[in-house]
């Protein structure tokens, strides 16, 4: 019976392996070994698809879940206070892009390198100390937006550009990204991100299981990394966002609604279902909103300028989705668990 029970803990860890790590890593590998080999024209064409898919599929769906997730945290007034202030803080947000449209995208571009990092972070198990936490977030966030600002800042300051559109117009936002800024911006973050990545290096190296972690993340930092370097900027950034982001975030997201952890095919199904049930109520309105602006503001409605206008939906949400998944985290803050709710921590 216990080699029968190994032997099936075996493969679900070994299912879980290639569904959760090996596939995503290999469309990043895929996708930048392809813009290598045939370069990064059709990366350009094919740009809006990683965020067009994510609208309805894992992307857009795996933030939308707040609404759902937090309830099994919060119970009448006390839930009603996190969401009163969760609606302050995209109402805050917009107000902010509307207002200084450069500021906020900047600031938007640098929290998204933290959530990022963040959420992969988290996946290579618990952290020893809040520093490590920091510094692993760091390195493995930073890479993401680092690389695509050095090494594309016009084609970056373009999709900028045409988000910030929808704040000041093509006219007020013409030049307001100038290039050099933001390939300023892709060294700072490079750099920063560059030293994370030593200082995890040299602190990890001499740990029990500290090489083999070492070498999964340079796996993972080096491909995202080329993926950045030879692909269109909103392919890339997009494909990451996708693949690897959103994607490996619905087992935990998945855990925390209940369902079983992914390992067998009919539980991923399971999983995935019940994520995307959950975020019905938030995911609905989203996409009426994103449908409203894009037909009412994009310049022309073409699948890039959906893209794009998806992209402003992320700008708006992302920091009460950020603020929201550091609360559950904390057991200060998020409450017992009612009888009726899952047992299990939700997730970022």
């Amino acid at each position: 019976m216990d080699t029968l029970d190994a032997r099936s803990n075996h493969r679900a860890d070994t299912f879980r392996q290639r569904i959760v790590r090996d596939a995503p890593l290999a469309f990043l590998i895929g996708g930048a070994s392809a813009a290598a080999a045939w370069g990064s024209d059709w990366t350009t064409v094919f740009a809006p698809v990683p965020w067009l898919v994510s609208l309805v599929f894992v992307g857009l769906p795996h933030g939308a879940a707040d609404f759902t997730v937090s309830r099994t945290a919060w119970r009448g007034r006390s839930l009603a206070v996190v969401w009163f202030w969760y609606l302050v803080a995209m109402a805050a947000v917009g107000c902010c892009f509307i207002a200084a449209p450069a500021v906020t995208l900047t600031l938007f571009a640098i929290a998204s390198c933290w959530h990022f990092g963040v959420a992969h972070g988290d996946t290579d198990g618990p952290c020893r100390h809040r520093g490590q936490r920091s510094i692993r977030a760091v390195a493995r966030g930073y890479g993401v937006l680092a690389v695509p600002l050095l090494a594309w800042p016009t084609a970056t300051a373009a999709a900028a550009g045409e988000l910030a559109s929808f704040a000041v117009g093509p006219d007020g936002a013409s030049g307001l990204f100038p290039a050099r800024a933001v390939m300023l911006l892709g060294v700072c973050l490079a750099v920063i991100g560059g030293l994370a990545l030593l200082t995890e290096v040299l602190s990890e190296r001499s740990r029990v299981g500290g090489p083999r972690l070492l070498h999964s993340l340079l796996v993972e930092v080096s491909a995202i990394v080329a993926l950045g370097w030879c692909a269109d900027p909103l392919f890339s950034v997009g494909l990451y966002f996708l693949v690897w982001h959103a994607w490996r975030q619905m087992e935990p997201l998945a855990e925390s609604l209940c369902a079983p952890r992914f390992s067998s095919w009919s539980d991923l199904w399971t999983g995935l279902a019940r994520v995307h049930v959950a975020a019905l109520p938030l995911l609905l309105p989203a996409l009426v909103a994103i449908g409203t602006a894009w037909w009412a503001w994009a310049p022309e409605q073409t699948l890039r300028s959906l893209a794009i206008t998806s992209i402003g939906a992320y700008l708006v949400v992302s920091p009460a989705h950020e603020v929201l998944a550091e609360l559950l985290q904390v057991p200060a803050v998020r409450p017992a668990h009612p009888a009726n709710a899952c047992p299990r921590a939700p997730t970022s």
